[in-house]
């Protein structure tokens, strides 16, 4: 097996992703014990924003402004929003794991449309990945 550095340094940021994903998924279930999910989704977005004003003041004039860009991303965030709401509510009613392994088959949603509007292809290797991941959800919320 040969390391290839440039490859293996890209999967760290991905990786950070998948564990701050991890808690992120977690975390909620502790404080719905203690608020009901508009409460805690509205915490959130406070927390978003203690983020994002850092990151404004920081690019100052050098923050792009693109229109399609913006409704894109903006549309985006309103259905981040909704599907965390959604998420907190599955997860008010079910246990963790349940619900986080079946939330967490959304990338299922993101390549069909992939293959479907940008044209992207998977090998044969990927697509069965895909049916098995499928089955186990069926498997798991059964």
């Amino acid at each position: 097996m040969t390391i290839n550095l440039k490859n293996d340094l890209r999967l760290l940021p991905s990786l950070a992703a998948l564990v701050l994903w991890g808690l992120w998924a977690f975390l909620p279930k502790l404080a719905l014990q203690t608020m009901p999910p508009q409460s805690v989704i509205f915490y959130e977005a406070v927390g978003n924003m203690l983020v994002a004003m850092p990151i404004f003041f920081y690019l100052k004039r050098r923050l792009i402004k693109n229109k399609k860009g913006i409704l894109l991303t903006a549309f985006s965030s309103g259905i981040s929003m909704v599907a965390i709401l959604a998420f907190y509510y599955a997860l008010r009613l079910g246990p963790v794991a349940t619900i986080v392994t079946v939330t967490a088959m959304y990338p299922i949603v993101g390549l069909t449309l992939a293959r479907i509007f940008l044209k992207e292809s998977m090998n044969s290797t990927q697509l069965f990945a895909v049916v098995m991941a499928m089955a186990a959800v069926g498997l798991l919320a059964g």
